[in-house]
């Protein structure tokens, strides 16, 4: 996959029209790497679907790489705002108050993020270990909870025999559970079901 740069090489759109052409191109890239995949998806493809020529398209990038990296930036960005420091549904407070609610908050933020992108996000997943900046961007969201999480583990003053560790293991349960409910579609179990069993595990481990 090519570098960042390869989206800066490229006019960055100031008038209306312009800014309208390149938010097509992303969502026709969107839309096609989430139904076909990313190998099977082509620039001319992208722009058949934007409504726009394929000239217009490499006014605006590089490359089908270059498409990617923007939707995934985008994707990011929406990501971090999920769980900022000052988002009371995942505050100490409700840690130290209620940490079933707490951890129920956490999937479901968690899942409403992933299922917003849920083909692209199998995607990625595929792509983490051939593609660095794949790789990069989903360990920075993987760090954004751990760190979270092992910080009110440890200002809680949980005895647990290794505040790293657990946290990793937390983390990595977190995951396995969201993908399940993503993509297991002919499981006959109850997404809440799901949800509120992991809660409970989790809980009676960590109070």
């Amino acid at each position: 996959m090519g570098s960042n740069s390869n989206v800066s090489k490229r006019r960055i759109p100031k008038q209306d029209r312009s800014i309208q052409n390149r938010d097509k191109i992303l969502d026709a890239g969107l839309k096609l790497f989430s139904e076909k995949g990313y190998y099977d998806t082509t620039t001319n493809e992208i722009a058949k679907v934007a409504g726009v020529s394929i000239g217009s398209l490499y006014s605006y990038f590089n490359d089908k790489d270059a498409i990617f990296l923007s939707i995934l930036d985008s994707y990011h960005k929406k990501f971090l705002s999920f769980f900022h420091e000052k988002d009371e549904d995942l505050s100490y407070e409700l840690y130290a108050r209620d940490i079933r609610q707490w951890l129920r908050n956490l999937m479901v933020k968690l899942l409403d993020i992933h299922e917003s992108v849920k083909t692209l996000n199998r995607e990625m997943n595929i792509m983490y270990h051939s593609k660095p900046q794949v790789a990069r961007i989903m360990d920075t969201q993987t760090e954004r909870i751990r760190t979270m999480t092992m910080s009110f583990i440890a200002r809680s003053g949980s005895s647990v025999y290794d505040i790293e560790a657990t946290t990793a293991i937390i983390v990595d349960f977190i995951s396995t559970v969201i993908d399940r409910i993503l993509y297991k579609e002919n499981d006959n179990l109850d997404k809440d079901n799901i949800i509120e069993a992991a809660v409970d595990i989790l809980a009676k481990y960590l109070s």
